[in-house]
């Protein structure tokens, strides 16, 4: 009876590991199969899953199913850990081309949050405060939090809005810095808002604000595919921020980098934290949907999850330099979608 029990266990290991190890493989194959891309999401929890069960295996002496779930969830970790381990302090990020003097003035600061469309807005409201950051790119702004964010204009002139009227409000961009009329895109339908910043001597910076769908079943492919008709002709160098409700290794963000000609950020780590769990488990099972993508050209000297607001996203600080030899002309003028500028 106890060898007949060890048997049907090593079974279920042995099962549960192939079902596991196969989720893991058919994650990289997101650019095929939208599904496959949904499951790529949960890469660093399936890895978890299956590096547990490859110990079972070695338990029940099944060393050759071990080995196979061992190799399997080495090779995921090594695309995710660069996403989630923290980057040593100093050490940048992305460094331009050109290491000369930053345009304009010392590093700047840009501050990333999803607001929630429904979350209380003081701690949001006093966190900007306490980081002062020179650029804000932010998402499920709705006219209520338009309101709320109105004592914080005068230290922000510069203010474009996208699609706030929208069930969970939409995206925005607020700067120090003013705007210049070139790479201006309002996609309400694609959570979609871009702006160039006048460094000034002739220079620039585009940024964008973005908020897209949830994966398969949902429109983010649909979001992607329709700003490929946006993203090739923005003007370098680049800096994105947003919430992409997609990980930095998924095929949505690769895509999105690929048509833009950015790179995804290291060292983030997870920004969605679920709610109703001990504060000590929310980042063990949190995903990094929030991301920042920079072009060649933007020196990242920082970039840092901050402490949770009501939002059940992590804001993040990222503070970084636009060296002047990196600098070049913005693309011509033009105007995508409706734009919201306010």
């Amino acid at each position: 009876m106890k060898s007949s029990l060890s048997r049907i266990a090593a079974s279920i290991i042995v099962g549960a590991a192939l079902v596991v190890a196969a989720a893991l493989v058919a994650g990289f194959f997101g650019r095929i199969v939208p599904f496959f891309d949904s499951l790529a999401q949960f890469r660093a929890h399936l890895t978890v899953a299956l590096f547990v069960l490859a110990l079972l295996l070695i338990v029940m002496r099944s060393v050759a199913a071990a080995t196979v779930a061992t190799i399997v969830a080495a090779y995921a970790a090594l695309s995710v850990s660069p996403f989630l381990m923290p980057r040593p302090a100093g050490e940048p990020h992305r460094v331009a081309p050109a290491k000369t003097a930053l345009v304009g003035r010392g590093p700047l600061k840009l501050l990333q949050m999803n607001l929630r469309f429904n979350a209380d807005p003081v701690p949001a409201i006093t966190t900007i405060a306490r980081l002062d950051p020179d650029v804000l790119t932010l998402q499920e702004i709705n006219r209520r939090w338009v309101e709320a964010i109105e004592p914080l204009r005068s230290g922000y002139p510069y203010a474009a809005f996208c699609g706030v009227g929208e069930a969970v409000g939409g995206v925005a961009i607020l700067s120090r810095i003013p705007f210049t009329e070139t790479d201006v895109a309002c996609r309400v339908g694609d959570g979609f808002i871009s702006r160039r910043l006048d460094l000034g001597n002739g220079a620039g910076l585009t940024v964008v604000s973005e908020h897209l769908a949830w994966p398969w079943p949902f429109r983010q492919g649909r979001q992607i595919a329709d700003l490929g008709e946006v993203l090739p002709g923005l003007g370098k160098p680049l800096l994105i921020a947003g919430d992409f409700n997609a990980a930095p290794w998924s095929a949505t963000v690769q895509r999105f980098a690929g048509t833009s000609g950015t790179t995804p950020t290291t060292g983030i780590g997870p920004t969605w934290l679920p709610s109703g769990l001990p504060d000590a488990l929310r980042p063990l099972i949190g995903l990094p949907l929030d991301n920042v993508l920079a072009s060649d050209g933007v020196r990242l000297v920082s970039v840092a999850a901050q402490p949770a607001t009501a939002s059940d996203h992590l804001p993040i600080l990222v503070t970084f330099d636009v060296p002047a030899a990196s600098t070049g002309e913005a693309s011509p003028a033009r105007f995508v979608g409706r734009a919201a500028a306010r």
